[in-house]
């Protein structure tokens, strides 16, 4: 199995993030009134039976529960953005995505990490990658060291060819049928994933599973081979699976590839050079550096 690569392990931690603001923002005073005709923005935000829960009781606890750590990671994304200018670190766009490619192909469909946002989770990967640079700028690797370490895990640095689907699973061939019919005049096919799809994993996602391996476990022959025949965009017509039937919607299709020994060069560099890093892997090792002050006091 393909090593997940350090990077991406943090990802998750940027859709919380996400979550909290747009929720905060939904709570600004001018929100417009919620279910019930209970206003957001008013003092009181639900009642269960005589008892109110006020705005806010409910910021201070979302304060209590994720303050520190929002505040954190703005304040990490701040020094090493500060940092890398400092000592004049870049990562290329290139290097986001080639990043971004090696990652999705070492994921699991189902890998909840993977329903982010690509541009969020990009953003993610190049604060990782400036980091791991920052930790590992003065840290000599030979040549040597590094073509061998390529040569020793070629595979780490293949791409296979992948499909990015959503799917609606149902029990027999006459509901697949009648799924089709309703695609046809106009169903949306995330709305009829939630309502129909017997999967309860994707069903919740609009029938989402992400990126998935042409040669796995995961898909067929026969749905490979109706998926290579399937315009991007478009739906599959059913799929026998097991005793199910599925409904494929082709987002889209990455093609097979191996990064050369060149291509992941600065890669295997940071990997290497990391290993010899004996500061951990945080933006906190900055934090004296850049003079940070915040809402805390000074523990990190």
């Amino acid at each position: 199995m393909k090593r997940k690569p350090k990077p991406f392990l943090i990802a998750a931690a940027v859709l919380l993030v996400t979550n909290i603001i747009t929720l905060f923002l939904w709570l600004k005073p001018d929100a417009s009134p919620g279910v019930g005709g209970i206003s957001a923005g008013s003092e009181v935000v639900a009642t269960v039976g005589g008892d109110s829960v006020t705005r806010e009781d409910w910021l201070y606890t979302l304060e209590q529960k994720y303050g520190e750590q929002e505040l954190r990671q703005l304040v990490n994304q701040k020094v090493i953005d500060k940092a890398a200018k400092k000592y004049n670190v870049s990562i290329s766009d290139k290097e986001v995505d080639q990043e971004f490619d090696l990652i999705r192909s070492a994921y699991d469909s189902f890998d909840e990490e993977f329903t982010a946002d690509e541009q969020t989770v990009k953003a993610q990967i190049r604060t990782d990658l400036l980091l791991e640079e920052l930790l590992t700028k003065d840290v000599e690797i030979s040549e040597e060291d590094m073509k061998n370490f390529y040569t020793q895990n070629e595979e780490m640095y293949s791409i296979p060819k992948m499909f990015n689907l959503k799917q609606i699973k149902v029990k027999d061939k006459s509901e697949a049928g009648q799924v089709i019919k309703e695609l046809e005049s106009g169903s949306s096919f995330d709305v009829l994933a939630m309502e129909r799809s017997t999967d309860d994993g994707s069903a919740n996602l609009g029938g989402d599973i992400g990126y998935v391996p042409a040669e796995g476990e995961l898909l067929s022959p026969e749905a490979v081979k109706e998926l290579e025949s399937t315009k991007k965009g478009k739906w599959s017509q059913p799929v026998k699976t097991g005793s199910d039937y599925v409904i494929y919607l082709l987002k889209d299709t990455v093609k097979e590839r191996q990064y050369s020994y060149k291509d992941v060069k600065d890669q295997i560099r940071r990997q290497l050079a990391m290993e010899q890093v004996e500061t951990p892997l945080t933006p906190e090792a900055f934090w004296d550096e850049a003079e940070v002050e915040w809402f805390y006091g000074t523990e990190q």
